[in-house]
């Protein structure tokens, strides 16, 4: 863009400027009623507790404030109440990661869902209620939904939003009719959830027959809100920044940038409206910057600053300011309540109502536990059938309430959750598989469920479980199908000579206890038919094909905060069998394999993940492919099932850098990773000589699951280059 064709379009917003600061009255008899106007701009938008800052130390009041998107955040936290050190207080207390998380986080999922996003770790999950769709936006709005729940729950029955300490006003869209609306009565959490609503990120807001988004691209800075409200000056705090042609680059840049010049054509119409605007310089900072709001805050402190000559006439004596305030806090409603009723909108089983009911009302006498009420309604959203649960607090005969609006997910049940792998080595090429899960949930009962999985390529299998819960209680019953085929290279040396396939048809039962989020026990019955050939290359081994059954006893725990590259915490498993009859074996023997995974963080950006494993079974040359070794994850280094034996051992240590910036991640948490491994896989009666391996590369956990790439070299000379997109099988 051209010096010339910038300055024209600069010129505009020159105007305007120029044009409202010369029309703000002198002070004259009874006191002028001010009002603010904040603009929306996602992280750019916590500029506006600067400039309430500047206003409360120079005592300037605020009697009207309306905002759109993140304005109407900072908008809606002052009219309940909240000076600028409470603002500062609440934001420095959000984290901005899991309140835009696209879903509960991971340690509140029930232990299935865990399961799910390990085995199908792809954000995109698609419904299958009204044909297949997707959500409506990638994050349903859990976690944004909590923040605004912890001040915006004392005003759930407000009614008139002029009854807040500070008249108030929201303003959003309505995609139905493409209008602005503007909030002015009603909850005060579904003014501000439907305000905020970006589209693509969080799903709309329904109220009636609209469907409410974002209020930027109708009124990005709500001047003719705050004018008729009542306001006789209105100061405007816009959020435009430079741009740098440089950037604009990729398809991404392009789209957001067209986005933002059609919110600035609103907010140009709006700016000469207002009677002053205030525009921080936002050089140097992002959109998603949200960590770094001490720094927003100061940018909006000297932009507000360098108008002091023109705002100091509206400066309040402090015996005026003070009545002013006393004026505002007359008006707030308690932070807390205890809890004597419990109200449940939504459609939830008898038992969980129960439940959820007990635990937020245990005790009458005590005030509510912000924090235990976030866990409950995570660990609620954790279970797969609401895509949110949020609060407010309510009045009932005179005693003090919860109101817990639990939302279905409208799309779903059933869901159908999707996972891909491509995998690329020199030495291997190039392997791409993908996968789907099925689940119908509260299938013949409250948390029973049936799973099907179906994948090809890497990979190819299909099943079902059906997985009951006995009464609705924590012992279930899961009976299952399965038929399952996969092929693993066979070396000798370091050269590859053949492929051996696998192929297993058959089904289990299991009586097991759910313990909770946390971990499980199951006992069970395995029968099947095997077989084991060589399909291509040298004949290495005979086929071998014939019955397999087992009993088994398995226990699993997972007590992580991530599915595949956790930060923090413990996930170990052990699985114990009687193997009754496997093809080529003649007697009856014992195999046991275990687990465990220890995360810990050792610094802000660093982190440590300790992976261990082995196992043991029959000595029977039959079963001397039971377990493989090698491949990403399980020695870098060496090819994928380079060792094979009925023995093995694992123990590998990754240090993990993290590459992201204090900004928020839009796309994943990447990181930079050196790895040690070591381990064996051996066939009974040869010497389980340890090998080694270490590799270095970038690796991460995006929306689309595991990025891994890298390269390896072990101990006797082996070296790979490899990238890994998808899930570890």
């Amino acid at each position: 863009m051209t010096s010339l064709m910038r300055l024209a379009m600069t010129l505009p917003v020159l105007h305007a400027l120029a044009g409202a600061e010369q029309a703000i009255p002198a002070q004259s008899g009874k006191r002028p009623k001010i009002g603010l106007a904040l603009s929306g701009g996602s992280a750019l938008g916590l500029s506006h507790i600067g400039v309430i800052r500047w206003f409360e130390e120079h005592r300037i009041p605020i009697d009207y404030i309306a905002g759109t998107s993140m304005g109407s955040l900072v908008g809606g936290l002052y009219a309940t109440g909240r000076n600028a050190a409470e603002l500062e207080e609440f934001v420095a207390g959000i984290d901005w990661d899991q309140a835009l998380a696209p879903s509960a986080p991971y340690a509140d999922l029930a232990f299935r869902k865990k399961e799910d996003a390990r085995e199908y770790p792809s954000a995109f999950e698609f419904g299958l209620k009204k044909g297949i769709s997707l959500p409506s936006g990638l994050s349903a709005g859990q976690g944004v939904g909590l923040v605004l729940s912890r001040f915006a729950a004392p005003y759930g029955e407000i009614g008139d939003f002029d009854n807040l300490p500070t008249p108030f006003r929201a303003v959003a869209t309505d995609l139905v009719s493409g209008e602005e609306v503007i909030f002015r009565d009603g909850p005060l959490f579904d003014a501000l959830r439907a305000s905020m609503s970006l589209p693509a990120l969080f799903a709309p807001v329904k109220r009636g027959k609209m469907v409410l988004v974002d209020g930027g691209a109708v009124n990005n800075i709500p001047v003719d809100v705050v004018k008729n409200m009542g306001a006789d000056i209105v100061i405007a705090v816009a959020l435009q920044k430079p741009t740098d042609p440089t950037r604009l680059n990729s398809l991404l840049s392009v789209a957001a940038r067209t986005i933002t010049v059609m919110i600035e054509a609103n907010e140009r119409r709006s700016l000469g409206r207002a009677d002053l605007v205030v525009m921080p310089n936002l050089d140097g900072m992002d959109s998603i910057d949200y960590n770094k709001w001490r720094q927003f805050e100061d940018r909006g402190y000297h932009a507000v600053a360098a108008k002091a000559k023109m705002l100091e006439q509206f400066s309040l004596s402090e015996a005026e300011y003070a009545a002013y305030q006393a004026g505002r806090q007359a008006r707030v409603r308690p932070g807390t309540v205890r809890p004597q009723v419990v109200e449940i909108e939504g459609i939830m089983a008898p038992r969980k109502k129960a439940a959820l009911t007990a635990a937020l009302a245990a005790d009458p006498s005590t005030p509510l536990d912000r924090g235990k009420i976030e866990d409950e309604l995570n660990k609620l959203t954790g279970m797969g059938r609401y895509d949110t649960a949020t609060y407010s607090f309510i009045q009932r005969g005179g005693r003090e309430g919860l109101k817990i609006l639990a939302h279905e997910r409208e799309n779903g049940p059933p869901f159908l959750k999707v996972a891909i792998v491509l995998d690329a080595s020199p030495q291997e090429g190039f392997r791409f598989g993908i996968g789907g899960r099925f689940t119908f949930l509260d299938f013949g009962g409250p948390a029973s469920e049936i799973r099907a999985d179906v994948s090809i390529g890497q990979i190819n299998r299909i099943g079902a479980e059906y997985y009951y819960r006995l009464k609705g209680g924590k012992w279930f019953f899961a009976p299952r199908l399965y038929y399952h085929e996969d092929n693993l290279p066979v070396y000798r040396g370091d050269k590859r000579v053949s492929d051996f396939k696998t192929r297993q048809s058959g089904g289990a039962a299991d009586l097991g206890y759910a313990f909770g989020r946390f971990q499980e026990l199951r006992a069970g019955y395995t029968l099947s038919q095997n077989k084991y050939a060589v399909v291509k290359g040298v004949d290495s081994f005979s086929p071998l094909s014939g019955r397999y059954n087992d009993l088994h006893l398995q226990w699993s725990l997972d007590r992580t905060d991530s599915p595949l590259l956790p930060r923090h915490g413990i996930r170990a498993s052990t699985r114990l069998e009687w193997i009754l009859s496997h093809p080529g074996v003649d007697k009856q023997a014992p195999a046991v394999e275990a687990s465990l995974l220890y995360a810990r963080p050792l610094r802000p950006k660093y982190s440590l993940l300790i992976d261990t494993a082995a196992g043991r079974a029959s000595s029977e040359q039959a079963m001397s492919s039971r377990y493989v070794l090698g491949g990403v994850g399980r020695l870098d280094a060496l090819g994928r099932g380079r060792l094979l034996g009925n023995r093995y051992y694992y123990g590998g240590a990754r240090i993990l850098r993290s590459l992201n910036s204090d900004s928020l991640a839009t796309f994943g948490r990447f990181y930079f990773t050196a790895a040690l491994e070591s381990g064996e896989a051996w066939r009974a009666g040869e010497p389980p000589l340890p090998r080694y391996s270490g590799a270095l590369g970038l690796i991460g956990e995006s929306h689309f699951g595991l990025v891994y790439f890298g390269a390896g070299i072990g101990d006797q000379g082996d070296h790979r280059l490899f990238f890994r997109l998808g899930r570890v099988f």
